[in-house]
């Protein structure tokens, strides 16, 4: 098995914060934020894009402790406007686009 680079950032330096993520030689692009920062995760170009989401927060009756809701949206920005508006349970996103807008 022959291994892969992932590449993290972190946008304002602090784990659990903005974080971005890229594998080598892979199309894909992905951001993770807290419901706390989405304002800061919905202005980057990436959330503009076709992509698949995960809305995720905790809930004692789920397996794991988690509770996880996974759509996608030709504008991934404007279904997690919609879903800041109406879902509460969530505390955490992550959305995987690729890297440009092909």
């Amino acid at each position: 098995m022959t291994g892969r680079q992932i590449k993290l950032f972190l946008v304002d330096g602090s784990p659990g914060s903005l974080t971005t993520a890229e594998i080598t030689n892979w199309t894909g692009h992905v951001l993770s934020a807290p419901r706390s920062e989405l304002a800061d995760l919905l202005k980057r170009d990436e959330a503009q894009r076709t992509g698949a989401y995960l809305l995720l927060g905790e809930d004692e009756e789920a397996v794991g402790n988690t509770r996880c809701y996974i759509g996608e949206a030709d504008v991934v920005a404007e279904r997690l406007r919609y879903h800041q508006r109406e879902k509460d349970f969530w505390d955490r996103v992550v959305v995987i686009t690729s890297k440009d807008s092909n």
